[in-house]
């Protein structure tokens, strides 16, 4: 059984004046708090962000953490990041293949997917038959051997991308040190040049 939990999306219609969960972008970090029915596993400012973390949430895609990111005390970010573990790492595959159904249900096709390969070490055929015969997520079967492990070694990457009113979605598998990530990024369309400008402040030492 795959340690993996499929459930209803709280990804509100822009009527409602939520954008992810109960929470609408650009709410303050007091505001999402609130929003949440449990406290938060930790807070903590990194790159100049302030990032909010929940160790175990329901009603998201995956069973797993829940993070908020707030640029200049605003909500710009969230993302669920699944805890499944599996001594297959092939099941990692199976995993996002579940998920995609559940987001094209509820957001449609995706505006853009790829399966980016960054190596063909593990694989029995070379990186111009891969990039143009196995280019999309749906090419990766949990069959073939050792794609599990090229993710977990970052030779290997899924993506997809749906926009849903104020929100981008971004599906990923990715991977480094043999470790699997596996998560659902949501980002506010209209605060992103927001944490673009402090990412940018932050390089140049900007007040």
């Amino acid at each position: 059984m795959l340690a993996i939990a499929l459930v209803a999306i709280f990804l509100a219609s822009p009527n409602t004046g939520r954008d992810f969960r109960n929470v609408a972008w650009g709410m303050t970090q007091a505001q999402v708090m609130a929003a949440e029915t449990a406290r938060p596993s930790e807070v903590r400012e990194e790159n100049g962000e302030t990032v909010v973390k929940y160790s175990q949430v329901e009603g998201g895609e995956l069973s797993g953490r829940l993070i908020y990111i707030f640029a200049k005390g605003k909500l710009v970010r969230a993302k669920y990041i699944s805890d499944a573990e599996h001594s297959e790492l092939n099941d990692f595959i199976v995993d996002f293949n579940l998920v995609e159904p559940i987001l094209a249900g509820k957001y449609g096709k995706p505006s853009a997917q790829r399966a980016v390969w960054d190596s063909d070490l593990l694989q029995q055929e070379r990186l111009p038959y891969l990039d143009q015969d196995r280019a999309l997520p749906s090419d990766i079967l949990p069959s073939d051997p050792n794609v599990g492990l090229s993710v977990a070694m970052g030779y290997l990457r899924l993506l997809s991308r749906r926009t849903s009113g104020r929100t981008t979605i971004i599906h990923a598998l990715t991977g480094e040190n043999r470790r699997i990530t596996h998560q659902i990024e949501y980002r506010g369309v209209e605060l992103e040049a927001l944490e673009s400008k402090q990412q940018l402040e932050r390089e140049l030492n900007l007040p």
